[in-house]
């Protein structure tokens, strides 16, 4: 029992996981990191000097945007959506914003009264299939501001004068 003790004594001091001495710096961990990473070979092209960020001048949402506006609330939608504003509601088209800005769902729903949508497709929002010209007929008979969308959005229509086709010779 003894000798059973003793065995066991050296063994556990034996097994026993040597004390720490010496302390790793971070230097000293990235450059053991670095001496046995397989990625360490790969040339690492110099970081550039940080570019300067560059916005147009001359670019800006609500200038690229026609503003409905019913007095109370207002939202934006692209130029070349509206496609039809009856003379009684010309000043909500096109007008400063005033009061609250709304997603173009709200404003709809809200205003529903004087704005009518016409869904198309991409083919009619490119130029590349003109409108039938039954629609801006029926705009008339409906005395509504008239939005072009496309799946609930509003897109911009290209009209066939704005895109003339180029001959190639």
């Amino acid at each position: 029992m003894k000798t059973t003790l003793i065995l066991l004594a050296l063994a556990g001091t034996a097994l026993a996981a040597p004390q720490m001495t010496d302390r790793i710096t971070p230097e000293e961990i990235a450059a053991r990191q670095k001496a046995t990473s397989p990625l360490a070979a790969i040339p690492q092209p110099a970081a550039p000097a940080e570019a300067p960020v560059v916005r147009p001048g001359e670019q800006s949402l609500i200038k690229q945007s026609e503003i409905l506006n019913d007095g109370r609330n207002w939202t934006i939608v692209p130029k070349g959506a509206v496609l039809h504003i009856p003379p009684m509601f010309a000043t909500r088209v096109g007008a400063k914003p005033v009061g609250t800005l709304l997603p173009w769902t709200e404003f709809l729903t809200v205003n529903r009264n004087w704005l009518f949508t016409e869904e198309v497709t991409f083919d009619h929002a490119s130029g590349k299939t003109p409108i039938p010209p039954s629609r801006p007929e029926a705009w008339q008979k409906v005395n509504k501001v008239i939005v072009a969308v496309h799946l609930g959005g509003p897109i911009s229509v290209r009209t066939q004068a704005a895109n003339p086709v180029a001959s190639t010779r």
